[in-house]
């Protein structure tokens, strides 16, 4: 039965959202590649997300690809969700997001950006105080596990639960933890991800030019 429900915030959504989808059991494609199976799954929760919460207003599919799996809109603001399915018998980490993904939490721009651009917006904002986090959501699906359903934004997400990588930048590990942090520290958090990211991009070339 479709939920009929007064929506005031994106994280009371979430809530709902997670409670949902633990209550029913997502059919699996069967693919060996277990990414391609996850992804094409993705769009059977998306479907059935719309299914069950008919109130609340969710951008177009076409508009969804672009950034972001499903994309509510709530009091005017968008919020983009980053839909993973993930068995946690065989992932340790899954790609959380690139350069795109950090320029859209400092900046709310979604569109693509290069690493040296972002570098240089950080440079040049950081004693500006002009950046405004943007939050954006990861919904966290456990496929062939008892595992809850997480919903949660990057800016919320612990230090330890994250591992940067030179060509995946964020993965996020299967066990999260969540915690508070205030806009400047959310800040702090997101341009530091980014730095280690790039740091780790140069290393070769650091060790090259002996640099370390």
């Amino acid at each position: 039965m479709a939920t009929k429900t007064s929506i005031s915030d994106i994280q009371q959504l979430g809530d709902l959202i997670c409670k949902f989808l633990d209550t029913i059991k997502i059919p699996l494609t069967g693919e060996e590649d277990g990414r391609l199976e996850s992804l094409n799954c993705e769009d059977e929760i998306t479907n059935r997300i719309r299914l069950q919460f008919p109130d609340v207003q969710f951008l177009e599919k076409g508009c969804n690809r672009a950034f972001g799996d499903i994309t509510p809109v709530i009091n005017g603001q968008e919020f983009p969700i980053n839909v993973k399915m993930v068995n946690p018998e065989k992932s340790g980490t899954f790609n959380g997001g690139g350069p795109k993904t950090f320029n859209y939490v400092l900046t709310g721009n979604p569109s693509v950006t290069t690493w040296n651009k972002l570098a240089k917006k950080i440079v040049e904002n950081q004693n500006k105080r002009q950046f405004n986090i943007h939050p954006y959501y990861y919904l966290i699906y456990y496929k062939n596990s008892a595992k809850k359903t997480m919903f949660c934004s990057l800016t919320d997400i612990s230090q330890e639960s994250i591992v940067t990588n030179p060509s995946n930048p964020i993965q996020l590990k299967k066990d999260i933890t969540i915690l508070q942090r205030t806009e400047e520290e959310k800040i702090q958090f997101v341009t530091g991800l980014f730095k280690e990211c790039a740091r780790k991009r140069a290393e070769a070339y650091l060790i090259l030019t002996n640099s370390l």
